[in-house]
């Protein structure tokens, strides 16, 4: 053990879990927030059948409901958990025309993606500052860079993810801090989220990167402090045409990835 702890949420699945699995084989103790106790229980199990002892804590808390980050930063606080490393993974989309898609789901999608993260960074950036010491990473999206139609919540959530996310990397610099914040922004990616997106026959789904590669990517960038990771040759093709692009085409492009695959 390496005396260090990494804060994971959406740690359950996905990238996330996979995050976990990269700090963990660091001898970090994890902490892993998801809002189902039994997913974060099996994903306890398998990270403990690969790395043995490692210490784990699994906090059930719900990131939709606008108290649970001020709930999970006291439950860490009164555990005496100092977090080195924040990871605000959890997120997730809803797709259809904004005419016809649910108003609570979509606000919710803004909560999570985007309050809570803002939320859990104020409450644990503070404390690093302190320190001088400590990591963030962001949970960004390819969806970051332009407007996606007929996911229209989702992508503003992540292009907020990176305005922040740049805003605030800017801030450490100004302030001569130690504390780094990475912004990784995968392409499509092997996960939940085309399923909890009503979204699993579309053409994004069916090429998608691996959430393994997409994790390790990531990492390997908020180690060295790097600003943004873009993992795989598809998350560099979309940032790149972002800026060769106009918006009109983008969002084209963009919404031609949530057409139905037919095979």
């Amino acid at each position: 053990m390496n005396d260090q702890t990494a804060l994971i949420t959406g740690a359950s699945s996905g990238i996330g879990f996979e995050l976990a699995r990269c700090f963990a084989r660091d001898d970090y103790r994890v902490v892993l927030v998801a809002r189902h106790l039994d997913e974060l229980k099996e994903a306890a199990r398998l990270i403990h059948q690969e790395f043995g002892g490692i210490d784990i804590v699994l906090l059930p808390y719900d990131l939709s409901l606008p108290e649970s980050s001020e709930q999970i930063y006291a439950e860490t606080t009164q555990r005496g958990l100092r977090i080195d490393a924040l990871v605000n993974d959890a997120g997730f989309g809803e797709t259809g025309y904004f005419t016809d898609t649910d108003l609570q789901t979509e606000l919710n999608i803004i909560q999570v993606n985007a309050a809570s993260l803002v939320h859990l960074t104020k409450l644990y950036l503070r404390e690093m500052v302190a320190r001088n010491e400590g990591r963030i990473m962001q949970l960004g999206s390819v969806a970051s860079f332009s407007p996606s139609p007929c996911q229209a919540v989702y992508a503003a959530t992540k292009a907020f993810v990176l305005s922040f996310t740049e805003a605030v990397q800017h801030e450490l610099k100004q302030q001569k801090s130690a504390v780094t914040m990475t912004l990784l922004c995968p392409p499509p990616t092997d996960t939940n989220f085309f399923r909890t997106a009503h979204a699993e026959n579309t053409r994004a789904a069916h090429r998608t990167a691996d959430a393994r590669q997409v994790a390790e990517d990531g990492y390997d960038a908020m180690m060295d402090g790097e600003a943004r990771s873009l993992p795989t040759f598809t998350a560099k093709a979309n940032f790149f045409s972002s800026l060769l692009l106009p918006d009109s085409v983008l969002a084209t492009l963009m919404n031609s990835q949530l057409h139905e695959e037919h095979k």
